[in-house]
């Protein structure tokens, strides 16, 4: 008689033949390590791309800043300056007169009571060994009796 709580050989045989082989193992730790390399990979992309933003989105915040000093102190005879912020980007400002295309056709440029200045804002740093910069512009109207 049997004892019902023992396999058969058959059946026992089945049993211990269920794990996995080493060389199953070996290719699936194998196609694990790929992934988390790959993904790792990419979050490292990431981070430097969000450095990068982050760099920009401060020379964009500083120039902003810049341009509205400027704006708001300029007149048509002052001359450029320069300077660094204390998070170490560095500023330089140009102001110069701005031609209009019709003064170059032939319109009467003395019809004209005011006069157009370009304000220049270059904002640059040093990300990771290389030089960086931005430039903005806009044009500010003057009277011309304003100028010195």
């Amino acid at each position: 008689m049997k004892n019902p709580t023992t396999p058969d050989a058959p059946a026992r045989q089945q049993l211990l033949q269920q794990g996995f082989t080493l060389l199953e193992v070996l290719v699936a730790v194998m196609i694990l390590a790929i992934s988390v390399t790959a993904i790792l990979s990419q979050f490292s992309v990431g981070m430097q791309a969000g450095g990068k933003s982050r760099d920009i989105t401060e020379a964009v915040l500083h120039a902003k800043e810049k341009l509205e000093e400027l704006k708001a102190f300029v007149d048509s005879g002052q001359a450029g300056q320069a300077g660094t912020f204390d998070d170490g980007y560095t500023w330089e400002t140009r102001v110069s007169l701005y031609e209009l295309p019709e003064k170059e056709s032939g319109v009467n440029e003395n019809l004209l009571s005011f006069e157009l200045l370009q304000l220049t804002v270059i904002v640059g740093w040093g990300a990771g060994g290389q030089e960086r910069h931005m430039e903005f512009s806009t044009l500010k109207a003057v009277k011309k009796k304003d100028r010195g």
